[in-house]
């Protein structure tokens, strides 16, 4: 593969790491600064939507 072409997918990769991390520290403050319903079915959308963004990462740096 053309090392450029790898390097990008590399920082893609490496930004859909960054974005995982920051959804799971938004959801985990969520879980400490509201309570009810609401806020734990917002914390696990959102953990849900970093294990997606983790699960694309893996993909892309497998290619």
């Amino acid at each position: 593969m053309d090392p450029k072409v790898k390097s990008k997918i590399n920082r893609i990769a490496a930004e859909a790491d960054a974005i995982a991390r920051e959804l799971e520290d938004i959801a985990q403050g969520l879980g400490r600064e509201f309570k009810g319903i609401g806020s734990v079915k917002a914390a696990s959308g959102l953990s849900k939507s970093a294990d997606k963004y983790r699960y694309v990462s893996s993909q892309l740096r497998r290619i």
